[in-house]
């Protein structure tokens, strides 16, 4: 599939990843239909992409609001018909050490990164099984296994992979495809640089917004990147969980 001339819905495109992704997806001649929850930010994104020549709609709404996110749909249904592409990109999260947390943490970060994510799918799915396209989730290599700092984080994606691969083995023979995107750790106003166990492990986001718009574009089941994280998740995932313990642990501090 070429993204250039589709309908593309990005959920969390007021800021990082998905605001990046929607001005470079709109350069390309693609319309744009950007939700988020801050609607000064989104009216902004789309003055920015008008000036450029481009099209976008912005419709405000909180992904976690399952009324919001029907709202949505049904608006965006009206003013550009059906959509092509869409990228479930909302969430984030924020270093939570699991002997300091409550459960209220736990569910906000889940509220935060799997019902978002949850509550867009399951009614693009029904309405675009039939006449294909691409669903793109932003997943993260912390779905793969539990972080040091990052326990609900990574419990949120790795229940997001697991919901998009058994959605995945229903649509087999459908004209839909679905892309779990893994991006590493990307420079964006809503990370810590200081954050990062390893400097060299930070990419930009330019470099990121070409990888998913690469892994779209190819209709990749999954795409991990870049390459480094790729290689160092592959290889913590083949160690021995009792050696895989006691490396991640040096990072729990």
């Amino acid at each position: 599939m070429k993204l250039t001339g589709k309908t593309v819905l990005i959920t969390g495109a007021s800021s990082g990843l998905g605001r990046a992704l929607a001005v470079a997806l709109a350069a390309r001649g693609n319309t744009i239909v950007a939700t988020a929850r801050r609607a000064d930010r989104l009216a902004a994104l789309r003055e920015e992409i008008t000036r450029a020549g481009g099209r976008c709609v912005d419709l405000p709404g909180d992904a976690a609001d399952p009324s919001d996110v029907t709202r949505v749909l049904d608006e965006a249904r009206r003013a550009v018909g059906p959509i092509d592409v869409a990228v479930l990109n909302a969430g984030g999260g924020r270093p939570l050490r699991m002997v300091e947390a409550t459960a209220a943490d736990v569910r906000a970060v889940m509220r935060m990164n799997y019902d978002t994510f949850a509550n867009y799918l399951l009614p693009l799915l029904q309405e675009m099984r039939g006449r294909g396209g691409v669903i793109a989730y932003t997943g993260s290599p912390a779905g793969y296994f539990g972080l040091p700092l990052s326990g609900p984080y990574s419990a949120a994606k790795a229940a997001g992979r697991t919901l998009f691969d058994a959605c995945r083995l229903e649509l087999v023979g459908s004209p839909l495809k679905l892309v779990a995107m893994y991006p590493g750790f990307t420079r964006t106003e809503g990370l810590d640089p200081d954050a990062v166990p390893v400097p060299a492990l930070l990419i930009e986001c330019d470099r990121a917004v070409r990888e998913m718009i690469r892994a779209m574009e190819s209709e990749r089941e999954h795409a991990m990147f870049p390459k480094r994280i790729w290689a160092l998740m592959t290889l913590a995932r083949a160690l021995p969980e009792p050696v895989r313990r006691r490396v991640l642990a040096r990072f729990a501090v």
